[in-house]
């Protein structure tokens, strides 16, 4: 009983503290003004960071 509920525990941490980013497709950058168009053809939405030299993309709302 113990251990199921500390891998539910795990299970429901691990949901909530993953990103909410889309990045199927390696996008390089400099600025973030160079992810705006891309990821607004990938996702619908122009919310991105440049982040190491690669774009990663938000999904709006």
């Amino acid at each position: 009983m113990n251990a199921k509920f500390i891998l539910l525990l795990l299970v429901v941490t691990t949901t909530i503290l993953l990103p909410d980013t889309q990045g199927a497709e390696v996008i390089k950058c400099r600025t973030p003004k160079d992810c705006a168009d891309p990821c607004r053809k990938q996702t619908g939405c122009p919310h991105a960071k440049c982040m190491n030299k690669t774009c990663r993309c938000h999904r709006c709302g």
